[in-house]
């Protein structure tokens, strides 16, 4: 394959990235190709340029090599790069099916059997910089917020999409557990969760812990296993973000130390505007007896008592429920916002929308055509 020269080659794979339904966009210090860098040699970042966001068959992506490679060294090396977590593949109809990865919720978590102190820092950098301008869009997300407790989702007619126990409940599997990615980093520069000492409580669902059981990224677990770790993370006041759909293959157990979106968001004017929630917390001021736990479990800082009773921020509080598990007084409940919101039917639907939150319906059209034509998108 031609060489091209470094710096235009890394840009080049920067801009293609950019075009994904969750941006890659460059920042000031130009952390993001040192990122790229790390995750891509030359070689592949040349066969990441030819990749497209909509998964094809190796056919369709070798035709723009033509004589540059053969299809079957084509195909390790694709393979290869899935191996390292850095494009997508996965069989359908029969055949694998490969496209570029966007960064989060994407390459970065693939890193978890090779994360090192030095990536850590430069994602974290970039996420200051950029990237978590570009993953809080306010529009349609990745990730969504259920309330933690089955309790509260049957006393308050929580709807079938947020009851996230009953989803389990009723799924026939597998199930797996990863390593939480993010408090992994803040463990590699020894900076541990203060929240909780859990760490293998990223849930995966299906095919995804189909994924993470085969990859030997993670490890599997009874339907039981995963209710308690649910239970866990209720007890040690963590939010719970399942995939924004309505049949998520993974759930997040987040803390607001750790997790890169929930830091991110915390850092916004208004946090609660860049979440997919259905829910916010009220405080009934007479009955609260001002025991303060509340506060210590609100990962937002949406709760504050300035004149000795609870009172919630509406601009930051993102209806997770921890709040309400532990009030002694029953003070704090859930209120419904005025349009909950539907998540989308499946991961495709879910990646449509996004795609149409960025590029907008004429935008859709024209990577409609693109594809017909069988061009990258």
């Amino acid at each position: 394959m031609p060489a091209i020269a470094p710096e235009t080659l890394y840009r080049r794979l920067q801009q293609h990235l950019d075009r994904m339904p969750v941006a890659f966009p460059p920042a000031p210090s130009g952390v993001e190709i040192r990122i790229l860098k790390r995750l891509f040699t030359p070689e592949e970042a040349e066969i990441a340029l030819e990749l497209s966001a909509i998964p094809e068959p190796l056919a369709t992506v070798h035709r723009r090599f033509g004589s540059r490679i053969p299809p079957e060294e084509l195909r390790r090396k694709l393979e290869h790069m899935a191996d390292k977590g850095i494009v997508l593949s996965f069989p359908a109809a029969g055949e694998m099916r490969f496209a570029k990865l966007i960064f989060a919720v994407g390459m970065y978590e693939r890193q978890l059997k090779t994360l090192t102190p030095e990536f850590e820092r430069d994602s974290r950098q970039y996420s200051d910089e950029a990237f978590g301008r570009a993953f809080h869009t306010g529009k349609t997300t990745q990730l969504r917020i259920v309330p933690v407790n089955k309790q509260i989702a049957a006393e308050r007619s929580v709807t079938t999409y947020d009851r996230i126990r009953d989803y389990i409940e009723a799924s026939p599997g597998p199930f797996g557990v990863l390593r939480c990615i993010c408090r992994h980093g803040h463990d590699l520069l020894d900076e541990p969760c203060s929240q909780t000492k859990l760490r293998d409580n990223c849930l995966m669902i299906g095919p995804a812990a189909r994924w993470a059981v085969e990859s030997g990224t993670g490890q599997e677990v009874t339907r039981e296993q995963m209710l308690d770790l649910l239970d866990q993370a209720d007890r040690d006041g963590l939010v719970l973000q399942p995939e924004n759909t309505k049949a998520p293959m993974f759930v997040c157990c987040c803390c607001g130390c750790c997790c890169g979106v929930l830091h991110s968001a915390k850092r916004l004017p208004q946090p609660a505007d860049f979440f997919s929630s259905n829910f916010y917390a009220v405080a009934d001021a007479e009955a609260c007896e001002s025991c303060g736990v509340c506060e210590t479990r609100c990962q937002m800082e949406a709760i504050a008592s300035p004149e000795g009773k609870a009172v919630v921020d509406r601009s930051r509080c993102i209806g997770c429920a921890l709040c309400l598990t532990t009030c002694p007084s029953g003070a704090l409940r859930l209120q419904s916002v005025d349009h909950p919101k539907e998540p989308p039917d499946d991961i495709k639907a879910l990646y449509l929308k996004l795609f149409e939150d960025r590029f907008g319906r004429w935008g859709m059209a024209k990577l409609g055509a693109r594809k017909l034509l069988g061009m990258k998108i």
